[in-house]
């Protein structure tokens, strides 16, 4: 009756690490989740869909740089030229701090595609395949709102709501900035499909609700994650099949970690040299975490070693915990006691002085918001700034 594609958490414009694309010049890890986005187009345009949603994240910051819109732009035009509509809502990482701050996705609209980005919930109405399908956007900005009750529309077809935040019970690894939890009133309503973004792994929540999951991996806690996205077919009489299509993505690479309690320097760097022969890293983000390392042992690393490994991965993290530091190790050897980002951190400050009375809070929305987009211009590729 009706196909539709569901896609999430593309983080368009997304940069970590120091290496950059050899022919653009740009971070690796931004063309990296450019081309996971022109993968996932490409998939859709083999599959014959009648619908494209996009559940949030579209891109990685309130002001993407000006041709990381484009590229979106680029890619976005593809499925609407061929006649598929494309809607979609924004996530966390989008949503402007103060409302009259232009969003992003207000350029999707230059290619025919739509996106909530706003602080309501949207509805909308659209003729796909042989179904008339009615749209819930809910995005995250209209999330908090304590008054927002989200029903279907009963003359529909087919019914979905489109919304992004952590669901009940669900246990996500860290804490993200501006993430917000979904209460269950937002998803208790009469729906066909509920499509969820915000967390990167392909999950069901309850029926027919589900996370679409990341194209892309974007840290060590998504190492064993499957990115992709989800093709939904509703057969006309409420049943809807889910298929998860996988998307080729960079690979991410956690190596055994090493307990260098009774380790000499020698012993650690066979042990090192070792770890790194047993996974194909060329290429690869990779992690090593070394624990109970005596006091001084990390100043006997073989640092020719360490800079190869580093020139054929993408990314060589080593994670030294001296042995001193035994009670801040959780039961697995990890560190609990960690800092996030940069961006985390300069926004639990301000939130915390916003608490505590110390600064006005229109003043502190502004500064925030100000505060980050510096903060992600300076990892932004030489020369660029924030958009």
């Amino acid at each position: 009756m009706v196909r539709v594609a569901h896609i999430s958490d593309t983080h368009l414009g997304y940069t970590r690490y120091a290496k950059l694309h050899p022919e653009t010049n740009r971070n690796q890890r931004e063309v990296d989740a450019q081309e996971a986005y022109r993968r996932t187009v490409d998939a859709i345009l083999e599959r014959d869909v009648d619908l494209v949603i996009h559940s949030g994240d579209v891109f990685d910051s309130i002001r993407p740089a000006t041709h990381v819109i484009i590229n979106f732009l680029k890619q976005t035009g593809r499925i609407v030229e061929r006649d598929i509509p494309y809607y979609g809502i924004a996530g966390n990482h989008e949503t402007p701090r103060l409302r009259a701050t232009t969003a992003a996705l207000e350029y999707a609209n230059m290619v025919g595609a739509y996106f909530a980005h706003g602080f309501e919930v949207e509805h909308v109405r659209e003729t796909a395949g042989d179904a008339e399908v009615s749209l819930a956007l809910v995005p995250h900005g209209a999330v908090g709102d304590a008054q927002v009750v989200v029903t279907p529309d009963r003359d529909a077809d087919v019914n979905i709501m489109v919304t992004h935040g952590t669901v009940p019970g669900l246990v996500v690894h860290g804490h993200e900035l501006g993430q917000v939890d979904l209460p269950e009133r937002v998803l208790s309503g009469d729906f066909d499909y509920v499509a969820l973004g915000h967390y990167h792994y392909f999950h069901e929540h309850k029926k027919n609700t589900y996370y679409a999951g990341a194209t892309e991996r974007f840290g060590f806690g998504e190492v064993d994650s499957i990115p992709g996205f989800a093709i939904l077919d509703f057969d006309g009489s409420g049943g809807v099949e889910i298929e998860h299509v996988p998307i080729e993505a960079r690979p991410m690479i956690d190596l055994p970690r090493i307990d260098a309690g009774e380790m000499s320097g020698a012993d650690l760097n066979d042990a090192i040299a070792e770890r790194a022969a047993r996974a194909d890293i060329d290429g690869a983000m990779v992690r090593l975490k070394v624990v109970n390392a005596p006091v001084g042992l990390a100043g006997e690393l073989d640092r020719p070693l360490l800079r190869e490994l580093r020139r054929r991965a993408l990314e060589f993290s080593l994670e030294i915990s001296e042995s001193g530091m035994a009670d801040a190790l959780g039961p697995n050897g990890e560190v609990e006691a960690s800092f996030g980002s940069l961006e985390e951190e300069f926004a639990h400050f301000v939130d915390a002085r916003r608490e505590r009375g110390e600064l006005d809070k229109a003043f502190a929305g502004e500064f925030l918001e100000k505060g980050l987009g510096y903060l992600r211009g300076a990892g932004a590729s030489p020369g660029e700034g924030p958009a």
